[in-house]
Formats: structure tokens, sequence, C-alpha cells
């Protein structure tokens, strides 16, 4: 079926620190099978939703070099079990995970061709043919993917260094299948440490009630990738701040549970609680666990160190912001589970780069849409009156111009696509446009803000569009105008007239003088 990720994926992976600047990535052409010039890798965006990030982990490669596999030879799935295992040890044994203990918990067997008319020994398929699954016996915790990521190879790409270091740290590609090179190993009981390990783990289970969904929480949570190469372990991490986060932006208990359900089959509730907390700089290990395992004291982070890149830094007025629902992609015709995205998407994306092109050629960069917002000398029937929306540090008197938007031509650009689209697709009351049909009113941007996952940018929320001109009273509405209903005249019933006694006269009640009254 070949590849369907199109370049709004790759931008995600971008912006969420899934794949690091000195990379480039390269989306395929119509062909079926990767086809890779020189220096390149394959790999896929399912296993960037489960944990992987470039460049890799050192026990990533290790695994990699250890069982001679290839990144196409492990299923979505397969990343998921590697990812557990990767953030149980790193944040609740405080060390780092090694393939002995992985050998010790987990097995490799190997996907055949399918079919009656195939003559046994079944040769292995040539994408996902290394399946892990959890060793017979093993006390390690238990897992599930999910049943319906069966087409994730539709979801390859290639990536290249740019430079001289090398930030991906994959081995170079071969589309031959696995040769099961040290499949069957298994230390047993050989290795002290992983004994002392499976000691440890199996007195938590029985003081606390950790579980599994608590090793796939504290990666999600956290916003880390647990496969990819981190300057110190999950133990260590210390706040929004801290750089191994693929951003500084938290997750709600809700959010959590429904990015979980993305990757594995799980139960867990909205309102859930730790079974046990993970190591972190405010939880650290015990002392006895450091005596334990002396991997925890020689293996220690330095100093603190701050983030001081500007796409990542948790804004202090975002806090309270939630993830929101999940925008389906490119990939929603494989499987219904949308990744979720953390960023709102870019202007090329949503409106094509020819229009941002079109636009910057035409010179339209601080002209107001007048068409619009109507004439000023129009009646009020025919035109919309909005008022200019202030920011908390503007003054909303007319006559005052508008302070500078912080993003600059990029609101201003996408704010021009989406009022191209809307004004070409849709009829709503107002001016009328060159065809005939009534021009509509743009849709805020902001207005769907609480749908879609929080731009880590800072929005003043007043537009920059004809700041300083006439018209900047008149700018495209923020929210789409409501037509007032003409108001139905409401029809008076009749009221059925009574038969009813004569009123006595007014005489009688004075009782001025007797007098006979015949009715």
């Amino acid at each position: 079926m070949g590849s369907n990720v199109s370049q709004y994926e790759i931008d995600w992976l971008y912006r969420s620190r899934r794949i690091p600047e000195g990379v480039t990535c390269r989306l395929p052409g119509d062909e079926i099978e990767p086809v890779l010039e020189p220096g390149e890798r394959v790999v896929f965006l399912a296993h960037f939703e489960r944990g992987f990030g470039l460049p890799v982990s050192a026990f990533f490669r290790s695994f990699l070099d250890f069982y001679k596999l290839q990144p196409h030879h492990l299923p979505g799935n397969a990343v998921f079990y590697l990812s557990c295992y990767a953030t149980f040890m790193e944040a609740y044994i405080g060390i780092r995970p090694t393939r002995e203990t992985f050998a010790r918990f987990f097995a490799l067997r190997i996907n055949s061709v399918q079919g009656k008319e195939i003559p046994k020994p079944k040769p292995p398929i040539q994408c996902g043919s290394c399946i892990i699954g959890s060793r017979q016996g093993s006390p390690f915790f238990k897992f599930s993917g999910l049943e319906s990521c069966r087409l994730w190879q539709g979801t390859f790409f290639y990536v290249r260094n740019n430079g001289a270091a090398d930030l991906i740290d994959l081995p170079p590609f071969d589309p031959a299948p696995p040769t099961r090179a040290n499949w069957g190993y298994n230390p047993k009981e050989s290795h002290n440490e992983t004994n002392r390990i499976i000691r440890f783990m199996k007195q938590r289970m029985k003081d606390t009630n950790i579980c599994s969904d608590d090793i796939v929480r504290t990666f999600i949570s956290r916003r880390v990738l647990p496969l990819q190469r981190r300057a110190h372990k999950m133990s260590e991490m210390y706040g929004p701040g801290d750089p191994t986060k693929i951003t500084g932006l938290p997750l709600s208990k809700k959010d959590v549970v429904r990015k979980a359900m993305q990757i594995c089959q799980t139960a867990m509730p909205e309102d859930w609680e730790w079974g046990l907390r993970p190591f972190s700089s405010t939880n650290p290990p015990t002392q006895e666990a450091k005596d334990r395992f002396p991997g925890i004291d020689s293996d220690r982070r330095g100093p603190c160190r701050k983030r001081l890149d500007k796409f990542y830094r948790t804004p202090s007025f975002r806090q309270d912001l939630k993830m929101g629902r999940t925008l389906p992609h490119a990939s929603a015709r494989l499987h219904r589970n949308h990744p979720v995205h953390e960023h709102v998407a870019p202007l090329q994306a949503e409106a094509g780069q020819e229009f941002v092109d079109k636009l910057m050629a035409q010179g339209k960069k601080n002209k107001a849409p007048a068409s619009d917002a109507g004439s000023s000398q129009a009646p009020a029937s025919k035109r919309f009156r909005t008022e200019p929306f202030a920011a908390p540090h503007s003054s909303s008197a007319p006559g005052l111009r508008a302070p500078p938007d912080p993003r600059g031509p990029q609101l201003l650009l996408l704010t021009q696509a989406r009022t191209f689209w809307c004004r070409h697709y849709f009829c709503l009351p107002g001016s009328t446009t060159s065809s005939g049909c009534a021009a509509p009113t743009p849709p805020d941007h902001r207005a769907k803000e609480d749908h879609v996952s929080p731009p880590e940018t800072h929005d003043a929320g007043a537009s920059n569009i004809g700041a300083g001109k006439e018209t900047t009273g008149r700018a495209e509405h923020l929210v789409p105008p409501v037509l007032e209903k003409k108001k139905k005249k409401k029809k008076k019933k009749k009221k059925t007239k009574m038969s009813s006694p004569p009123k006595p006269c007014r005489n009688l009640l004075r009782r001025q003088a007797p007098t006979r009254v015949t009715r």
C-alpha cells in the first residue's frame, strides 16, 4: 500500500521534539517498498507514537545490535513493550535498562507468512517479523497492545543527518529478514542484578498497589520518550523545565487515559490514582534501593539545566490548559487510533503552500479585509457591527493602534487563508461577493482552541490585521455574528363572554331611600 505520512505529521514530530533539528526528513513517493538515498534510514510514525524518538537511546541501539534487528522488523506493539520495560527500570528501579534483564522478562518469536499452500518451514515476513511477548513464567507486568495496529507499515518515511554528528544512531538499512541471532538468549538466574530486581519488584507488588497501568501512565504523564537518548533517567526528572521532556505542557488525568487507549488495551478509569508513584527529584529512591542497586548513584545527572529553547518552555499563562480533542490525520484511514497533536497545524498544512506564496507575492501584509467588514456607510441591517477585541494590555478606545501580535505575519496569513476558504465554500448573511453569494464571516481560530491542543506561542487575543489603519475597528469578526430573529406577534386569544348578573345600582348600595327595584 505504500506510505501515507503527510508533511503535517512530520511538522508535529519536529515540534514535539521527537526528531531533532539536525535531522532531515523526506516523504516517500509512490513506491511500495522503501527506496533510500545515501545516508538515509527508514523510520515509522507508529513507532514515534509509542515512545520511540531520535536519537535513539543506548539501550535500544544495543537491543538492535544484539538481536541483529532493524526498525522495520519491530511492529508497533513491540516498540510499546520496549517503552514499558525501559520506563519501569528508570522510574521504579532507578537504573538504566539492560538487555540481560529484558531477556529474562521477554522472549522473541518469528512472524512467518501464513497460508496453507506455503510449505514448511514458512519464511518470515519482511516487515514486522519480530514479535515481542512475555516469557513463560515471567514475573514482570503483563501488557496488551492494540489488535488494530496491523497496518503500521504504511507510516514509513526517511531520515538523514544534516551534519557530521549522528543524531539518528540506527544501523544501516537492510531489507533482509532477521537472522534470529541470540533470540534464544535467557540469562535465567545467572545474572545477579536481574535477581535483585525481581526480588525488589515482588516486594513492591506485595507492599503497594503498583500495576501495569502505573507504568504506562508514567511516561505519558511525564511527557518523555523512553527509547530516546536523554540527559538523565526518569527517576531524576525535576519539573516542567526538564530538558528531557518533549513539551512542558501538562496533561490532565482524562488526557492521559485518552493517550493510553491509543497505544494499548487498558481499562484505566478517568479518575485514576497512582498505585505507586514513580521516582523523581521530589520523590527520590530510598536508601534501601540505593544500597541494593549501586547504579542509582553511579549514574547520577549533573546540576539542573534550564531549557533555553523558546518553543518548548511552559508559559505561566497556559498552566490550566487541557490537551483537548484529538484531530484526525492522514493515517486515520489505516486505524482509528489517531495520534494526539500537541500543537496547531501550520499555515502551509491548512491552506497549501501555493496560496501562501500567492499572498506573499501580492503584498497583502498590512491590508485589512474591508470587503468582509462591510462599509461604514451601509445601513445597520446590511453590515455586521463588531467591536474590536482588546488585549489585557491594550486600549479598546476607537482610533488607537492595536499592539502588534507576537506571532507576526504567521497569524495574519493564517487568518487570511481561512477567510479565503470560508468565502468560497460557505454563504452566510453579509456583504455580497463577486459571484453573487453572500460573503461569510470567517471563523475565529481562537474559538476552537479548546478542541485542539494549545499552541506554545503567546497569543494576546488581538488580531493585527489592519493595525494603524482607519478600518482597525472593522477587522474581521472574532466570533460569527448571531442574526436576530424576528419576534412573532402573539395572537390574542378571544375570551368567551360569560353571562353575568347585572351590576347593582349605586343608588341601591347607598340605600338613601327605600325603593323597589325590578330586575
